[in-house]
């Protein structure tokens, strides 16, 4: 099941980062800091046995963490239980530099299938999608293209797709921040953006968005 809409708080979007942790990792955590943002980090395990002290400085710096899966295969080309064991081994790299079970799952390349959401509901967790999302990894798409994407697409409780690392992603970041709080916005993790909605995620069910029906 996927959910693109829920109830209305103020007037705030989630920021999120896939793909990491990476050894640009600090150079993106400096900036979030200067900006004072929180902001998910949706990383794949793999990554994580590869970049421990970067993944662990996410988690320290107060930032969320979320689940990739532990490789970034297309999960909708696996059966349930492999699913199921992918995203549970990620879980468990999380957990060692995080302390801490991730809340929320997201699927790799948006490859849904009734196995992943049956997976989901298997492992008590929600999946997050997207409804805002900057397109960074395309290279055609410039530091220029990814502020447009964003402040073009930016709503009330959408949900922000960037990712880790790509130095126009970095390079992009304080111009969309900063536009988006003069537009009013508050921006801040998945779970403060349901937080603020006063919301509890359903296990095996996708947000894209958490906005007003």
């Amino acid at each position: 099941m996927i959910v693109g809409k829920a109830d209305k708080a103020d007037k705030c979007i989630a920021l999120t980062f896939d793909d990491g942790p990476d050894s640009t990792t600090g150079k993106l955590l400096a900036i979030l800091r200067e900006l004072q943002v929180c902001a998910t980090f949706f990383l794949c395990g793999e990554r994580i046995r590869v970049f421990p002290n970067e993944a662990k400085a996410i988690a320290d710096a107060g930032h969320e963490i979320g689940n990739h899966s532990y490789d970034h295969v297309y999960m909708n080309e696996l059966e349930e239980e492999a699913i199921y064991r992918n995203f549970k081994q990620a879980e468990g790299a999380i957990v060692e530099v995080a302390g801490k079970k991730p809340p929320f799952i997201r699927v790799p390349y948006v490859s849904y299938s009734e196995s992943v959401f049956k997976a989901a509901m298997n492992m008590n967790m929600p999946v997050v999608g997207c409804d805002v999302i900057g397109h960074d990894w395309e290279e055609a798409v410039d530091e220029a293209n990814i502020v447009e994407n964003v402040l073009s697409s930016a709503k009330d409780g959408g949900v922000i797709l960037l990712h880790e690392p790509y130095e126009k992603t970095r390079a992009a970041l304080p111009v969309i921040v900063n536009a988006l709080r003069l537009r009013g916005y508050a921006i801040m993790s998945v779970g403060e953006l349901a937080k603020q909605r006063h919301m509890t995620l359903q296990a095996g069910v996708c947000y894209n968005a958490l906005q007003e029906m």
